[in-house]
C-alpha cells in the first residue's frame, strides 16, 4: 500500500487537491495522511504577556486543528469509501515544512501532494527547496482527471536522470491507465551524443513500466517549456531537481526549478530529486 502524504490548511483549495488525488488514484491501494500543522500567533506579545497566556490561548489552536481533521476524515471516510483507500489525520505542532520532514521521515511516505496556486508561495518553495527523500506532485485548482493519464518528463538530458523519485511515482500510478512522453529542453540537431545516451538510457528504462509507445518531443530551448506547458494542461509535467551546491546547502540559493514553477502555475508538476 502506497502511502500519500496530503498538507491542509482545510480551504476550498486544499479540498480541491484532496479530491483530485482521492480520484486520480481510485484503482490503487493508498493510505492518505492529511497533515495540519499550527503554531502559536505570538506576534506583538511581550515575554510577560507570553507568559501570563491562559491554557485556553494555548489549547485553541490545537482544539482548531483536531475538529477540522476530525471534519476532514468523516467527510472521506464515510459511507461508500474507495475499499482501496485508507485515511489518517495527523495534527502537529510545527511549521510546516518541520511538520512535512518529520512525517514522510517517519512514515516512510511515497508521494508528497500540495496545493497549488497562481502564485507560487513561500510554503512551496521551502517545501520544493528542503524536502528531498520523496517526489513532490503540486496540484493546481483547475485539475481534472482525464480518462488517461499524461506523464511528460522534462530535461536537457545534459546530466544522466537518475530515476528514483519517477519510479516511485509509476509505482503508485500501476493500476490506472497512463502513457509516458519525454519533453527534451534542446533541438534534436544540437543534441550532444552523450545527451542522447542519457535519453535512449531513461526510455529503455521507462518500457519497463509501460507497453505503450513513449513518444519524444523536442523543443528548441528552455524557454519552449512554458509554451509546450499553455498548450498541456491536463498533463502532469515532471522536473528534475539538481543535487544542492555548496550554496544552497548554507541557504545562499534556491533550487533552480523554482524559477520553472513560476511558468507552470497552471499544470500538475512533479518534483523528483536527483
Amino acid at each position: 500500500m502506497k502511502k500519500i502524504l496530503i498538507p491542509t490548511d482545510f480551504s476550498k483549495k486544499s479540498y480541491q487537491t484532496i479530491n483530485y488525488i482521492v480520484e486520480l488514484f481510485k484503482n490503487e491501494r493508498c493510505a492518505f495522511y492529511f497533515l495540519n500543522t499550527y503554531t502559536f500567533d505570538a506576534y506583538g506579545l511581550n515575554a510577560i504577556e507570553l507568559l501570563q497566556a491562559d491554557d485556553d490561548w494555548f489549547d485553541k489552536p490545537q482544539e482548531n486543528s483536531l475538529n477540522n481533521l476530525g471534519s476532514l476524515l468523516k467527510k472521506y471516510s464515510g459511507i461508500g469509501t474507495n475499499f482501496r483507500h485508507q485515511y489518517h489525520v495527523i495534527s502537529e505542532y510545527a511549521t510546516l515544512v518541520k511538520g512535512i520532514e518529520m512525517h514522510i521521515d517517519n512514515l516512510n511516505i511515497d508521494l508528497l501532494v500540495l496545493k497549488g496556486n497562481r502564485v507560487i508561495s513561500k510554503n512551496i518553495k521551502d517545501i520544493v527547496d528542503k524536502i528531498r527523500t520523496c517526489p513532490v506532485l503540486i496540484v493546481p485548482p483547475c485539475a481534472l482527471v482525464n480518462k488517461t493519464l499524461n506523464l511528460t518528463i522534462t530535461s536537457t538530458f545534459k546530466d544522466q536522470v537518475r530515476t528514483f523519485g519517477i519510479d516511485t511515482f509509476l509505482e503508485i500510478l500501476k493500476n490506472t491507465n497512463f502513457v509516458i512522453n519525454i519533453l527534451v529542453l534542446d533541438n534534436n540537431k544540437t543534441l550532444t551524443t552523450e545527451a542522447e545516451g542519457y535519453l535512449q538510457r531513461l526510455i529503455n528504462h521507462l518500457k519497463s513500466f509501460s507497453n505503450k509507445k513513449i513518444k519524444v518531443v523536442h523543443t528548441k530551448k528552455m524557454l519552449n517549456l512554458k509554451d509546450y506547458a499553455v498548450s498541456h494542461l491536463n498533463e502532469i509535467l515532471c522536473v528534475t531537481d539538481k543535487k544542492p551546491d555548496v550554496f544552497r546547502r548554507v541557504g545562499l540559493s534556491q533550487s533552480a526549478v523554482i524559477s520553472t514553477l513560476k511558468s507552470l502555475q497552471h499544470n500538475l508538476v512533479l518534483t523528483i530529486h536527483q
